[in-house]
């Protein structure tokens, strides 16, 4: 299992932006890549944020390919 998960470095730790749901000393892997902190990267990380508390579940059915490719 993988996931994204932004942080704040402080000098010596990284810190979640929100909460890990993970046990105690697991090792994990950092890919570091520096957040661009301008007021859309910040927009976009609060949408990210809010869409992962409040999801949206659709009980309708996936439309196929050819019906995402329909052109009439």
């Amino acid at each position: 299992m993988s996931y994204i998960v932004t942080a704040t470095f402080d000098g010596s730790v990284f810190k979640p932006d929100t909460p890990v749901t993970l046990p105690d000393r697991t090792r994990v892997r950092l890919v570091i890549e520096p957040i661009n902190t301008d007021e859309k990267t910040k927009f976009l990380e609060e949408f990210d944020q809010l869409s992962d508390e409040h999801p949206i579940y659709s009980t309708e059915p996936y439309l196929t390919r050819d019906q995402l490719h329909e052109r009439g």
